[in-house]
């Protein structure tokens, strides 16, 4: 009997369903970008940009508009070839805060600073760690807030920019949790 079992185990194992996450319980990365909904909290998405392809572990970013033109948001998905996880994610804050910082200063020979972190709550789901950045575009004072959380075995970084002073103000937390609830569990 047990010479009928092994041949037969392997014979079944080889039935076995694939695993649509992919290696580590993620899914690929094409995915996992498709998971990002076209319209969350007033914000409309648009073009994505595949770092991956290039630089392995940068993973996507995609542009999104907010309402009225107010506001702009992208949205990356990566894993800089790494598991991640509550300690990656602790360690991952200051990195995207220092690269969003030096990308600002770069582009606008702005100085970003941080003035806050918060962290905001996301249902059934870990909460995305946030910091607050204010700086200057031209002339015009602006609000950036970046937040970073795990996101299907990836970091998940929303970053929301917006004027300091409008008419009509964005809330950029509805949109940061619809985003992390789509990209975590689909959309």
């Amino acid at each position: 009997m047990r010479r009928l079992a092994v041949p037969l185990l392997a014979a079944l194992a080889g039935c076995a369903p694939i695993d649509p996450q992919g290696a580590g319980g993620a899914p690929p990365l094409e995915v996992a970008a498709a998971r990002l909904p076209a319209e969350v909290a007033g914000f409309t998405r648009g073009e994505a940009t595949w770092h991956e392809r290039e630089q392995p572990g940068q993973g996507v970013t995609v542009e999104y508009a907010g309402p009225g033109r107010a506001a702009v948001a992208t949205v990356s998905l990566y894993d800089r070839g790494q598991q991640v996880d509550a300690a990656a994610v602790a360690v991952e804050l200051p990195r995207a805060l220092g690269e969003v910082m030096a990308a600002a200063n770069a582009r606008t020979r702005q100085l970003m600073t941080e003035r806050e972190r918060s962290a905001v709550a996301v249902p059934d789901g870990a909460p995305m760690d946030c910091a607050r950045l204010a700086g200057t575009y031209g002339r015009q004072e602006v609000s950036t807030l970046v937040c970073l959380g795990p996101a299907a075995g990836r970091f998940l970084k929303v970053q929301v920019t917006m004027a300091a002073r409008q008419a009509r103000p964005v809330d950029p937390a509805p949109f940061v949790v619809g985003i992390a609830q789509a990209a975590r569990h689909g959309g």
